[in-house]
């Protein structure tokens, strides 16, 4: 079915509001979503370490989108099973890597989706991308998402520089997943 829109209508859908933060990451448990972009897993999981080691939060789960997260296509939305493992496994949540075009698209869904759900989420972006997270988190109903921006590209970048990028993210990723002052 074809939808015509206004061009004078208002954009998005209605708001919604991001789910309340923990006030510390004490005790907390964080989740990976990896879309599968190259190098996704290697930064959001290497952040989600030093997070956890820097604040007493366990990395409760690393896994890939799709189904069963045997797989990932970035230009899909989370899997129903992994959806529910998230809810059940993780009190936080990392996804992404937001660094493209339909990748950015799905990932700002995602994370929308696992607030909606009641898990904080941190949706990782890259400076080429992030107006176009914002722009999507606007339109989606969540204009201000948690967005980590790290340096583009994450794909053809050494690891040890990816984890360097990871490590400097620990402060920005406190005060994006806690109330308090990061």
């Amino acid at each position: 079915m074809t939808q015509i829109y206004l061009p004078d209508s208002a954009p998005g859908q209605p708001a919604s509001a991001r789910a309340a933060a923990p006030r510390s990451l004490a005790g907390q448990r964080i989740a990976v979503l990896d879309n599968g972009k190259p190098n996704a897993a290697v930064v959001m999981t290497r952040a989600a370490e030093t997070l956890a080691e820097r604040t007493g939060a366990t990395v409760s789960l690393v896994t890939r989108k799709g189904p069963h997260g045997r797989s990932a296509n970035a230009a899909e939305p989370v899997a129903r099973d992994i959806l529910e493992r998230l809810t059940s496994e993780a009190d936080v949540v990392m996804t992404g890597a937001a660094d493209c075009g339909s990748c950015t698209a799905y990932s700002v869904k995602d994370v929308i989706e696992l607030e909606e759900s009641g898990l904080p989420a941190v949706v990782v972006t890259t400076t080429r991308f992030e107006p176009v997270a914002a722009t999507l988190s606007a339109n989606f109903g969540m204009p201000d998402t948690r967005r980590l921006v790290l340096p583009h590209p994450l794909g053809g970048t050494d690891e040890a520089t990816l984890h360097e990028w990871a490590d400097a993210a620990t402060d920005r990723l406190i005060g994006l997943l806690t109330t308090e002052e990061g």
